[in-house]
C-alpha cells in the first residue's frame, strides 16, 4: 500500500525531508496526552517516519468520517 516507505533508505529520506512536520506531529501527540512508546532497539528515523504517516492517515480518515455524517 505504501510503496514509498518500504526500505530504510526510503523512510530515512522521508524523515529527513519532512523532519519539521514529523516533529510537529510528535509534539501535538504529546500535548494531547498521547504517550509515544518507542520500541526498544528501534530505528528512530524509521519509527518516526511511520508514526507520522500513520497519524496523518488517521487524521484524514477522521476528517472524511466527519464530512460524511
Amino acid at each position: 500500500m505504501v510503496s514509498s516507505l518500504i526500505y530504510y533508505k526510503d523512510t530515512y529520506e522521508f524523515f529527513d525531508k519532512h523532519f519539521q512536520e514529523i516533529e510537529d506531529i510528535r509534539c501535538q501527540l504529546e500535548s494531547d496526552g498521547i504517550e509515544v512508546n518507542i520500541p526498544q532497539c528501534s530505528d528512530l528515523k524509521n519509527f518516526y517516519a511511520w508514526l507520522s504517516f500513520e497519524q496523518r492517515a488517521y487524521e484524514i480518515y477522521n476528517d472524511l468520517e466527519m464530512d460524511g455524517r
